[in-house]
């Protein structure tokens, strides 16, 4: 079978659908030698899946072009059978459709994005749900969300979940990472938090629960957010001001592949305290990493991090301190989440997530 994807992501801001388009298929190519592939996007010469891929140029970077009129003609031309959109498929298309949907938080949380995304997801995910023979997802709780709230049989939707790279996430050489990271940025002992800066992620409990721990009596180091500006990312720098902690927060806007790992292993405490999740990636990379976690209690995260990691209301932020606190003065309990959370990182993988692509693929 020919199978396309719009693989325009791959050029775009790194995010989750990012990450997840790029390693799963990076894997599905590595097992896969019955089906041809072609992924559609704006390379430029680049060949982020290797070089002996089928990489199609769209004609423009419109994305209203490439859902109203672009795709259908290559999809023709290139004799493609299956395609695979995320979230959203062309309005057309002369073969079957796969979509990804991650989750469908802009349905039950649309307290967390633009007014203008909610309606625009409202309609054309639908949209694209109701046309899809087979709709993927990334975890249990956004399958079943999907299933009750737009009523679609549950064989139709399948979990094809994320996964880590274990030879890039571990806890190998942690020392030498802790002395990279002082060297680079010049913090130590400190506290992460990846992400990108919206009200979602809720960095701002986490500088409350953060300030908390400052003004309490026990010994904390700096806290380090790793997060690209997103929409009413202004509060959080307000809430440094305000609370009078600019120069115990250090923000990364921009971090490189290489050294986002250190960062996770050099961390003393990872903190995650997103109020809503399809999955979420940066609590199991913390994990993968050998680095206590403390996270949600909220919708994928507790299935994503299960033991491995303290789950708190992110609504609370005097939960969040705690949490943070209990590990710092508690060496036997850090231990144990990072043992805990190596064991749950183990089951996340992208050749897993891989398998199940394609037995889902297969049934079609």
């Amino acid at each position: 079978m020919k199978i396309g994807v719009d693989a325009h992501v791959l050029s775009g801001k790194f995010q989750g659908s990012r990450t997840y388009l790029a390693n799963l298929y990076k894997a599905v190519l590595s097992r896969d030698t019955n089906n041809e592939y072609f992924f559609f996007g704006h390379w430029n010469g680049s060949s982020p899946l290797g070089t002996d891929v089928n990489y199609v140029e769209y004609p423009s970077h419109s994305r209203l072009k490439r859902l109203l009129y672009q795709t259908p003609p290559l999809v023709r031309k290139y004799g493609v059978e299956l395609f695979h959109s995320t979230y959203i498929s062309p309005m057309y298309l002369p073969c079957k459709s796969l979509l990804t949907v991650h989750d469908i938080l802009f349905e039950t949380h649309p307290q967390f994005f633009k007014r203008s995304e909610v309606v625009r997801n409202k309609f054309l995910v639908r949209r694209s749900v109701r046309h899809a023979a087979q709709i993927h997802t990334v975890s249990e709780y956004s399958r079943q969300s999907l299933s009750a709230l737009y009523r679609i049989p549950e064989q139709r939707i399948k979990v094809v979940s994320n996964g880590v790279d274990q030879n890039i996430y571990s806890p190998k050489d942690k020392d030498a990472a802790i002395e990279r990271v002082a060297k680079q940025f010049n913090v130590r002992d400190y506290i992460l938090c990846v992400g990108r800066l919206e009200p979602r992620k809720n960095h701002v409990g986490l500088i409350k629960a953060y300030a908390r721990l400052k003004h309490g009596n026990i010994k904390v180091g700096p806290l380090v957010i790793v997060g690209q500006r997103d929409f009413s990312y202004s509060t959080i720098f307000d809430m440094l001001r305000e609370r009078g902690l600019e120069d115990s927060v250090l923000v990364l806007e921009s971090v490189s592949d290489q050294l986002l790992p250190d960062l996770y292993r050099a961390a003393r405490v990872f903190v995650y305290p997103s109020f809503a999740e399809g999955f979420g990636i940066p609590p199991l990379e913390a994990m993968a990493c050998g680095t206590p976690v403390v996270t949600s209690n909220t919708t994928a995260l507790s299935e994503v991090v299960g033991s491995g990691g303290l789950a708190v209301n992110p609504h609370k932020h005097e939960e969040i301190a705690a949490a943070i606190s209990a590990i710092l003065v508690d060496p036997a309990l850090s231990s144990r989440l990072v043992t805990e959370g190596l064991k749950q990182a183990q089951k996340w993988s992208w050749d897993n997530a891989a398998r199940n692509y394609l037995d889902a693929i297969n049934s079609l």
